[in-house]
């Protein structure tokens, strides 16, 4: 990946923010081949991103149903916005503040979900019905076929994690599409991991110690903050900087916890002051950082809004391609 163009521009970047979110075009692209794949099918996501109104602005800009299933999200959400609520930490207040926000749509797996939903708001509410990819069509059929209300027109398919997943939910849509009534609305969950790669984190150098002849850094975010998700799971973080020469050393988070360390490994030697970034980070929880959109060829696209980053009216120059869903 070319960063040149995203380092010159942290050199002349007048913020008092020592972290910055970065989203490269590869979402749109990646957004964009599943709709050629799946047309019309609705694409469903759960931001981590709960309190990132850029991001979520953005979501709403490519065409993606917000999936809300807790109230910190639902603070940061408007009635403009698609949303469908889950059900996953479903309580009584939080189905009647996500109804007062106008939002009625529910994501539903099990009955008792329902029946909750029924004993707060009545029938004043529809449901997605949503199923696993371990479910067969047969059973999906059956499920929709012996439903009596006829809110029980939207389902979700299943979760798609990756691009390589594609052809098996594709081969089932296809066969849902022939066998259901054509009033059936489908949709699909991406799952985080389809998240990953669009998504660097600029960081600064706010601390340097060698010890025993080994250099550790420490950068203005945490594994126990940003990085919070990754804390039980195994990372692949790719990291960036300016200089060609590398020596092995320890990146560690603001905490002063030993084991808030980030990564171990070889890094392009940096100074206090210096930028760098992390790669393959899409399941940070960036809440209320700066953030920057990428085009295609990784460069900043400015001055314009995350919202306009994919409209149809962009320069030639900063093209991110047109959204059509």
């Amino acid at each position: 990946m070319d960063t040149a163009a995203i380092f010159t521009h942290f050199d002349t970047l007048n913020t008092e923010e020592n972290t910055v979110l970065l989203l490269s075009n590869h979402l749109y692209q990646t957004v964009s081949k599943v709709w050629s794949e799946l047309p019309g099918v609705k694409l469903v996501y759960e931001p981590l991103s709960v309190q990132n109104k850029d991001f979520l602005d953005l979501l709403s800009t490519l065409d993606i149903t917000i999936k809300c299933s807790n109230q910190d999200l639902l603070n940061n959400l408007t009635r403009k916005q698609g949303v469908v609520i889950g059900t996953s930490n479903l309580t009584t207040s939080f189905i009647k503040s996500a109804f007062a926000k106008g939002f009625n749509n529910f994501l539903t797996q099990q009955s008792r979900d329902v029946l909750k939903i029924t004993n707060v708001l009545g029938n004043e509410f529809s449901q997605t019905q949503e199923f696993s990819k371990e479910e067969t069509t047969e059973d999906i059929l059956e499920n929709v076929q012996h439903s009596s209300s006829q809110s029980d027109r939207q389902i979700c398919v299943g979760t798609l994690q990756s691009l390589q997943e594609l052809r098996f939910l594709k081969d089932r849509i296809m066969d849902l599409k022939w066998k259901l009534p054509s009033d059936v609305r489908l949709s699909v969950e991406l799952g985080q991991e389809f998240f990953q790669s669009t998504f660097l984190i600029a960081t600064k150098i706010i601390g340097k110690e060698i010890l025993d002849g080994q250099t550790s850094y420490t950068v203005d975010m945490s594994m126990f903050e940003e990085f919070a998700c990754y804390l039980d799971t195994e990372n692949n973080f790719s990291v960036y900087s300016r200089s060609d020469s590398t020596s092995y050393c320890s990146l560690y988070g603001n905490t002063g916890d030993e084991e808030d360390l980030i990564l171990e490994g070889e890094m392009g030697e940096v100074d206090t002051g210096d930028w760098i970034l992390l790669g393959n980070a899409g399941l940070a929880d960036c809440r209320g950082l700066d953030m920057i959109l990428l085009d295609k060829d990784y460069r900043v696209v400015r001055p314009r809004s995350p919202s306009q980053a994919f409209s149809n009216s962009l320069d030639l120059e900063f093209s991110l391609l047109t959204v059509s869903a």
